[in-house]
């Protein structure tokens, strides 16, 4: 079975053991974490963006010399080129060095649920969908980011520290510009709940508007950027995705509301939380019309959902309970389709016809596996050719 898969059922079935017995919650829970981390860290060459990023590793010198475009220019953002440079220093090759970040990423999502989440093996298997399999496997640079947003940012988030939110933040974009979005969440934690609402039928609003060609064409003429113009001319909506993220908030909002009548109130955690989940409603119905600027602005937000949720569903009534059932089997479906994602897009599987159990797990112990199914070297050596080319043209343009 594949390992990516069992590390799936695994936490499915922590987080039900948990639910029933939470008296075992700390011996499920890191045996569920080590898997999940031994899984991220061990891979080779598996993730859709694995293999470019080992080609732009292999691209940065370990010498930094800033005049070369480390400061602004060439692909990708300067920390991770930074981090890069810093391993290269040691010689170390790239599964090394996707090993350390890997675990990184581990002990900050560690961290977070230590703070910031009630059923932690709960708060593990949330995640898997949104962030471990689409992001921390396969779009490295993000998932990095995000990790840091949770471990380091939410924290300072819940205690107003602001100043040092504010430099987290520019150290998170320093990896990718999605960073940046953070910085409205000090502004997003004094607004009223109802203002919140307000920009999420604001967002709707624009959403549909955005869908009209003649204001996409517009505004397209009217900003000439390059984002933009993808973002209005080139992408295509999901209507699956639209979907379950309308569901999804609808679901947890009435939750919310029931929650605060049945208790007279809200924890003032919980609810600062739900405002920065609101962000992702807020951000993927406004983008919607490009599935996908509308799903990397809206998942740095929407990792949230499992803090907020796992708050409000304690108790023996039958709303809490029927919610928990909701995003159990949400996150069942929506895990399943991301693995599949994985094999999707990337030809060589997807033509070998396997399915998400029996996709095959390739580790740094056994690296030559991966080429019975993906001609590796080949595909580095384009994808080197073409970041080498990228560089070279940035700095003949300065």
């Amino acid at each position: 079975m594949s390992f990516y898969f069992l590390t799936f059922l695994l936490l499915a079935a922590g987080t039900l053991c948990t639910w029933f017995r939470p008296q075992l919650e700390e011996k499920v829970y890191w045996v569920c974490w080590g898997v999940m981390t031994a899984c991220l860290c061990f891979r080779f060459g598996q993730g859709t963006d694995y293999v470019t990023y080992h080609a732009i590793y292999e691209t940065i010198p370990a010498a930094i010399d800033l005049s070369k475009g480390y400061i602004c220019g060439f692909y990708p953002e300067v920390g991770w080129r930074l981090l890069s440079a810093a391993f290269k220093v040691i010689h170390a090759p790239f599964w090394v060095f996707t090993m350390v970040v890997g675990l990184m990423e581990m002990l900050l999502l560690h961290r977070y649920l230590t703070k910031c989440v009630q059923k932690k093996t709960a708060g593990l298997f949330l995640l898997y969908p949104v962030l471990f399999v689409t992001y921390m496997v396969s779009g490295l640079r993000q998932g990095l980011a995000v990790c840091i947003f949770l471990g380091v940012l939410v924290p300072l988030y819940l205690e107003k520290k602001w100043a040092k939110y504010v430099i987290g933040a520019l150290a998170a974009s320093s990896f990718h510009n999605v960073g940046y979005v953070w910085l409205i969440l000090p502004a997003v934690y004094y607004l009223p709940m109802s203002m919140m609402m307000v920009f999420v039928g604001l967002s709707i609003a624009g959403g549909l508007i955005l869908q009209i060609g003649a204001v996409e064409q517009f505004l397209a003429g009217l900003l000439p950027f390059y984002h933009v113009q993808k973002l209005l001319l080139d992408g295509t909506i999901s209507k699956f995705a639209v979907g379950e993220r309308m569901v999804s908030f609808l679901i947890l909002y009435v939750l919310y509301l029931w929650y605060k009548k049945e208790h007279e109130t809200v924890e003032q955690k919980t609810e600062i939380l739900l405002k920065g989940y609101l962000c992702s409603v807020c951000f993927y119905m406004l983008l919607c019309g490009n599935a996908y600027y509308a799903s990397r602005y809206g998942a740095i937000f929407k990792v949230l959902e499992g803090a907020v949720v796992l708050a409000l569903v304690p108790g023996k009534k039958w709303i809490p309970r029927c919610a928990a059932v909701f995003f159990f089997g949400l996150t069942l479906l929506m895990g399943c389709k991301n693995l599949n994602a994985m094999i999707q897009e990337t030809s060589w599987y997807r033509d070998s016809g396997l399915q998400i159990w029996n996709f095959p797990y390739v580790s740094v112990f056994q690296p030559e596996k991966i080429l019975e199914y993906i001609p590796y070297e080949k595909r580095l050596q384009k994808m080197y050719d073409y970041n080498i080319e990228d560089q070279q043209l940035w700095m003949l343009e300065e």
